[in-house]
């Protein structure tokens, strides 16, 4: 009984009490960006990143071997870029997880070399609602960019079964997403059998883990281009997608609550925003 009490939990501790420990230091994000080919799009994303006022911020760089231009702007910026690579790699997640092994912060964030953070004071606001707990992992809102134009994308709280049940991470999206350096030590990175979707799978695994715990934050953290090279726009994540679906159980529901849960996270997605357009900025 004396040792139940003891052990009772202790997943949950081994999972907290490096978030425990970095309550006595500032905190320290690491942004990672992977790319090859980017040149159109990651000057932007770089200026994004180093003119945050928040000011502890480490930021990382996996360039995959680029044959445009892209490592001559790196270059440029690499007095305010602490860690940069440029090397072949095995694609986009082999490449995320080389830059997870350099990290050294406390939080992280995956931000494509083709999007960019929402403002300059993004960082500091998201640190701000970090500070009031150290949980695990963060989400929140975005911004859609599509031919010049911009549209906000509010969300809201999800549980792993409403995130699995939607069927896609539009929910709790990949670059909005910040993830406990202690809790990705546990995950051990994305899982490269996919090639496309492994952000999917990578954040319904932090939802599920035994003792993890996260929220949802009300800031618009990056804007995601959407163009037609992206990886969104190209129709490959949806086989992969079915995969992982079947991989976390979702057939293991039944059809009517499948049904359910999707049409009513879509329809109240749809309500909450509604007349959000594209606009010019």
């Amino acid at each position: 009984m004396v040792l139940s009490k003891i052990f009772k939990g202790f997943d949950h501790l081994l999972l907290t009490t490096y978030t425990k420990v970095i309550l006595r230091h500032p905190l320290k994000i690491t942004i990672i960006t992977v790319c090859k080919n980017s040149e159109h799009f990651i000057t932007e994303t770089i200026e994004s990143v180093i003119n945050q006022t928040y000011k502890s911020i480490e930021y990382i760089i996996i360039d995959g071997n680029s044959t445009d231009n892209t490592v001559d702007i790196i270059k440029r910026y690499s007095p305010m870029i602490h860690t940069w690579i440029s090397e072949t790699d095995d694609g986009m997640y082999f490449a995320i997880n080389k830059g997870l092994n350099l990290a050294t912060g406390d939080y992280i964030l995956i931000l494509n070399s083709d999007d960019v953070l929402v403002s300059k004071d993004t960082i500091k606001k998201v640190v701000d609602c970090i500070n009031e707990e150290r949980l695990d992992f963060y989400h929140g809102n975005l911004i859609k960019s599509k031919a010049g134009k911009h549209k906000k994308v509010k969300l809201f709280p999800v549980t792993y079964k409403q995130l699995l049940l939607s069927t896609h991470c539009t929910f709790a999206p990949h670059p909005c997403f910040f993830i406990s350096a202690g809790l990705n030590k546990i995950l051990g990175g994305y899982d490269q059998q996919y090639k496309y979707a492994s952000d999917y799978d990578y954040i319904l695994k932090a939802f599920v883990t035994k003792g993890s715990r996260g929220k949802y934050i009300d800031i618009f953290i990056s804007n995601f281009r959407i163009h037609d090279n992206s990886i969104s726009a190209s129709g490959k994540i949806t086989t992969e997608r079915k995969n992982i679906l079947v991989r976390h159980g979702y057939y293991k529901y039944s059809y009517l609550v499948r049904v359910f849960f999707y049409y009513t996270l879509w329809i109240y997605y749809k309500i909450i925003n509604l007349g959000h357009r594209y606009k010019s900025a």
